[in-house]
């Protein structure tokens, strides 16, 4: 079947400039059910002239009020009339219910809305069919009601995700850009934000520590979602304490989060690490007893050994050790090289399976302390253990801490 040849006389229009005076604008959004509808009363304000032949756009200055909400206004230029219709407005709206955007909220994020008033100052370019739009939106009060169950829903925790990008004053501020072409048939402009919206959501649930870095100090988003530790260590350096600050931080920001801790090791670092913690430990033990029968008292902790006395003190070590030593002919104990007495003592150092699952436990108790008093206990939860490095994909050390969100 052949195209219909185009009309040898197009229609041509022209409008001169347009005076708004308590005008009346009803639109319905028939691709969402129940449909959105939205009234625009009390519409004043300005539209230069256009037509079909118009090769400058028209200047735009309207104000509005959106019914049973506030204040309206539209900013910018419009040429709606050409072959391909272009606009570059400006658009702020302020003290809008919430509770009126239900089907959307109810097909894309599977709950209702039951609480809470929209603010958003929009930019809107149309040009070729395509839709290029920024959407800076602040949210007080979002509240949800029951789950509603539908085909078009996400399966993404939505709650958990309007808790994160809560703040201590039940406020979302976000800016959301969208796109989309008018030449597809189910275009909606309700839907580009809403599908925004749920990239947002998404981004909080999956990426939650990526998301909520910059607010907070973060360096690099996604680190600060674990601390990490020396192998074979449980101790927690300066920059790992600052690392949890900043975390401390966040959760004060979002009261509604709890954080789960999951000790973890790296069998392949860690058992290595065990094997020479063991060994430092027992040649510290060793100058700890020349420091306390000098009369000083110390952190057992806080003991160095140097390295012109670490010889001495590594030998005391592999001699107290409780285990058969080579000999020689006359049955004393042969003179063993300093790396054949360090690597005697870690052959005997405990890191099986029990040494590791215990260190796993003693990284996510080491974190829990440095929290308590600066996040309240019940929002804090250390979680099963993990033994292995399976499913770490950043570039972060393998001996870690990861955190969790709910």
């Amino acid at each position: 079947m052949k195209a219909a040849p185009p009309p040898q006389n197009p229609v041509r229009m022209h409008f001169g400039e347009l005076l708004l005076q308590n005008g009346r604008v009803t639109y319905t959004d028939n691709f969402i059910k129940p449909n959105y509808t939205a009234h625009l009363v009390a519409i004043k304000g300005t539209v230069g002239a256009f037509g079909t032949d118009s090769t400058t756009s028209a200047p735009v200055d309207v104000a509005a009020n959106l019914e049973g909400n506030g204040p309206i206004s539209i900013k910018g230029s419009v040429n709606p009339l050409i072959e391909k219709p272009a606009l570059d407005l400006t658009a702020t709206a302020h003290d809008i219910e919430l509770t009126n955007l239900t089907p959307y909220s109810a097909k894309y994020a599977g709950y209702p809305i039951t609480k809470g008033k929209l603010n958003v100052d929009l930019h809107y370019q149309l040009t070729n069919d395509q839709l290029q739009a920024n959407n800076h939106i602040f949210i007080d009060q979002l509240t949800f009601g029951d789950h509603v169950d539908n085909d078009t829903a996400t399966k993404l925790p939505v709650k958990l995700a309007i808790s994160l990008l809560k703040n201590t004053r039940g406020q979302i501020d976000v800016n959301l850009p969208v796109s989309g072409s008018l030449s597809n048939p189910e275009f909606s402009v309700g839907g580009l934000i809403w599908r925004a919206v749920l990239n947002l959501i998404a981004k909080a649930v999956t990426s939650p520590f990526s998301l909520l870095a910059n607010a907070f100090g973060g360096s690099g988003g996604e680190d600060l979602g674990y601390v990490e530790f020396a192998p074979g260590s449980y101790q927690l350096t300066d920059a790992q304490q600052k690392k949890l600050d900043t975390v401390v931080k966040m959760l004060t920001e979002k009261p509604s989060i709890r954080l789960d801790l999951i000790g973890r090791v790296d069998p392949a670092k860690d058992t290595p690490g065990l094997r020479d913690a063991y060994v430092d430990r027992l040649v510290r033990q060793q100058k700890l007893k020349d420091v306390i029968g000098q009369g000083e008292s110390v952190d057992p902790m806080s003991v160095k050994v140097d390295q012109a006395e670490y010889e001495k003190y590594l030998t005391r070590a592999y001699k107290a050790a409780d285990f058969k030593k080579p000999r020689n002919l006359v049955g004393l104990q042969k003179t063993l090289p300093e790396a054949d007495m360090k690597q005697a003592l870690a052959d005997h150092a405990p890191a099986d399976d029990n040494a590791l699952r215990a260190l796993a436990q003693q990284r996510a108790q080491a974190v829990r302390q440095y929290l308590d008093g600066k996040i309240d206990s019940s929002r804090m939860f250390v979680v099963a253990s993990k033994l292995d490095a399976k499913g770490i994909e950043d570039k972060g050390a393998t001996t870690r801490v990861d955190f969790g969100l709910q």
